[in-house]
């Protein structure tokens, strides 16, 4: 097949010759973009939800060792949340075993993370416990839902 004839898998645009995997049509392309974008929104939305309600509530109900201890615990989820979005966004290009190992392990090893900080905060910088358990594990489950609720939706759109 020569390069001016085209085929499921390629296409040509803008006399550039695309070659596209063979798994993979522009179908799934979109629908793999909308998925990433639903979490995107998601994560962003519930980032301004968390820092937003929670900053009114630490404002009226909370003491100031709890605030600082309880933004310390938001912000390891915050962060290794979205790393793992990228991580995940990565291994749906892969070959499925690679897709399965990775997607778990990004969650296990999350869940690590939160005990280091934990430790670091606790053990290390003597922070308000309850402040460090709040911000860690209500952070953490909420992004756990979304990113499940991701995994699934880019999952059942792409068939995999």
């Amino acid at each position: 097949m020569s390069l001016n004839q085209t085929s499921p898998s390629t296409a040509r645009t803008a006399g550039v010759l695309v070659v596209l995997p063979a798994h993979k049509n522009a179908a799934d392309l979109l629908l793999s973009q909308e998925a990433s974008r639903y979490f995107l929104q998601r994560y962003f939305l519930l980032t301004s939800g968390l820092l937003i309600i929670g900053s009114i509530l630490m404002y009226f109900f909370a003491s100031t060792s709890f605030m600082v201890a309880c933004y310390f615990g938001m912000s390891m989820p915050i962060i290794t949340s979205f790393i793992s979005f990228l991580v995940t966004e990565w291994a749906f290009d892969q070959p499925s075993p690679m897709f399965v190992m990775v997607a778990p392990m990004s969650m296990v090893i999350r869940m690590f993370n939160l005990l280091i900080a934990f430790c670091v905060g606790h053990i290390i910088l003597k922070m308000n416990l309850p402040g460090m358990i709040v911000g860690l594990l209500v952070t953490y489950f909420s992004y756990l839902i979304i990113e499940i609720a991701y995994i699934h939706n880019k999952g059942k759109l792409l068939g995999q």
